[in-house]
């Protein structure tokens, strides 16, 4: 195994997987490399790190190190986890990051209670993930460690090693997905393991993924970068970068995989106005399902949701409005996770846009009202309407940015035909929300009003201005206002209409404009007739009252 070379002023400390066994020391399978100081000597090294002066010879004959008080700097020095100082007093990791509902379980009490932001972290304790739920942690070498949502991990151990030259940690996966981020080169030395049901993944220098696929019954490992060594079943394999590993219960690691290339985002919004998000990506050749994860920073290391599909889009998330970042891998057929693809979008839905109630999509206005109404959205405070000749809004009719109530007046009326109108609320404590897609709507030509009327004795004629080309009209007349009672009914393309005269009395007509292409106006308003008693049966009333 190549080792890192550490800077002069520093210790660095590796850890390193071996076989080799010392001929004066006890078997030694851990070790770790010390790289001396200026000013080192085998004396002041085993002090500072090793749990016995007695070791000094043995360290001498372990590393062939020919003069123990002069040991040129940069010299890296071979030392048996056995034979070093441990502690476990004082060590502790730190919760730097919570989203959603995550649990923790004390080893000393058994009691759960939610994590917060800031809490310590001891050996032995447990960390349960809700679903949508993340903890990130940090540990005493500046490792971090990302709790996927639904995700349970036992913090098996944390020891330093010497003269706290290294730390060891051990985690527990037992379900979920961890991300892992540990530090190449630091001041302390890093042994940092993930230990699950069927392997165990060790690292130094490295960010990297460890998840259970299926049933618990295998260990996916994904390395972003450094190296991995995973072990199972007596038998270790290193996985570099760009490479992931799967290893089933009761097997030994399988062969390293090339990690799949970050998914296309290209065609992927920037903008979403309404929820659930619909995200759309191109397929990505080799990839059997996609996970998604948005967060509030562009590290991800504040993660709000993640969610994974088999088919695309991804539909799904529930986030306040605002700035995030979007990442989206593949998973191949394996269970192995690839490369991120990352892009920022801004979710703006709230607060929702009203429900419409007239003019609906492709509905009509009413000619002589000229109204537009919804649904009153209780979180708005006020309304934005536009009305426009085109569906992008750059051919403005009418705009008003405060309108308090849920309905809107066109002040001026419109000609016949074809338009547009979109409505957004807006809320004191979440500024505007997203318009309404664009609604069409009809402006059609209004019932034509009475303009002649004309009576005799069997007769009555009715007339109007002439319509457009191609229009026709729908005329009625009734012995009451509801129009119940009808007593002429008739389509007709002319602008005068005869009908016989019915008896002296009250009576009322209205019209409507039927267009060339079928589309039939609203009835104009009512309008009252008084037809007067024909001279005739005047004459027959009086002579009867002679009689």
């Amino acid at each position: 195994m190549k080792l890192c070379k550490s800077n002069m002023n520093w210790i660095g400390w590796v850890w390193m997987f071996t076989g080799f066994l010392a001929m004066t020391a006890p078997a030694a399978a851990e070790e770790w490399i010390y790289t001396v100081r200026p000013g080192d000597n085998l004396w002041n090294v085993t002090e500072r790190h090793l749990s016995s002066m007695r070791y000094v010879r043995q360290l001498q004959q372990l590393n062939k190190i020919l003069n123990p008080y002069a040991i040129p700097p940069g010299t890296q020095i071979r030392i048996p986890v056995a034979w070093s100082k441990q502690t476990t007093d004082g060590v502790s990791a730190r919760v730097i990051n919570v989203q959603g509902t995550a649990m923790l379980k004390r080893s000393d009490s058994g009691e759960n209670i939610p994590i917060e932001l800031g809490m310590q972290l001891f050996a032995g304790d447990e960390i349960r993930s809700d679903n949508d739920g993340f903890v990130t942690v940090e540990f005493a070498d500046h490792s971090i460690l990302r709790l996927q949502d639904g995700s349970l991990i036992r913090i098996n151990a944390m020891k330093i090693f010497g003269d706290f030259g290294l730390v060891d940690t051990l985690i527990d996966l037992q379900q979920g997905r961890t991300e892992s981020a540990v530090p190449e080169k630091s001041e302390t030395g890093t042994r940092f393991r993930i230990k699950t049901p069927s392997a165990v993944s060790s690292v130094r220098g490295t960010d990297f993924r460890v998840g259970m696929t299926g049933m618990n019954e295998s260990t996916s490992s994904e390395v972003l970068s450094g190296l991995v060594q995973v072990s199972a079943e007596a038998k270790e394999i290193g996985v570099p970068a760009g490479y992931g590993t799967v290893t089933a219960q009761g097997l030994p690691p399988g062969a390293p995989v090339k990690l799949l290339p970050p998914p296309d985002l290209s065609s992927t919004p920037s903008l979403y106005e309404q929820l659930p998000l619909v995200i759309t990506l191109n397929l990505l050749e080799g990839a059997v399902a996609y996970r998604a994860q948005i967060a509030s920073d562009q590290n991800f290391e504040s993660l709000r949701t993640e969610f994974t599909t088999g088919k695309l889009p991804f539909r799904d998330g529930d986030i306040p409005d605002g700035d995030y970042w979007l990442r989206v891998r593949g998973i191949d057929v394996n269970g192995i996770e690839g490369y991120d693809a990352v892009i920022a979008f801004t979710l703006n839905a709230r607060p929702e846009p009203p429900f419409i109630l007239a003019p609906l999509p492709d509905g009509v206005a009413d000619p002589v009202a000229r109204e537009f109404q919804w649904a009153v959205q209780p979180e708005a405070s006020h309304y934005i309407v536009m009305v426009s000749k085109d569906a992008g809004f750059t051919d403005l009719i009418a705009q008003d940015t405060q309108v308090k109530n849920n309905k809107f007046h066109l002040t001026d009326p419109l000609t016949p035909g074809h338009y547009f109108w979109r409505i957004a609320s807006v809320s004191a404590t979440e500024g505007m929300g997203p318009f309404t897609d664009a609604i069409p709507f009809r402006m059609p030509y209004p019932g034509p009003a009475m303009e002649e009327t004309k009576f005799d004795k069997s007769q009555m004629t009715f007339g109007w201005r002439a319509g457009g080309e191609g229009q026709r009209f729908h005329f009625q007349l009734a012995s009451d206002k509801e129009f119940q009672q009808i007593l002429h009914d008739e389509q007709t393309p002319a602008t005068r209409l005869t009908v016989q005269r019915p008896d002296g009395g009250t009576y009322y007509l209205r019209t409507k404009t039927i267009e060339a292409d079928g589309f039939e106006g609203p009835w104009g308003p009512p309008q009252a007739v008084e037809i007067p008693l024909c001279q005739s049966l005047l004459d027959d009333i009086a002579v009867r009252a002679a009689h």
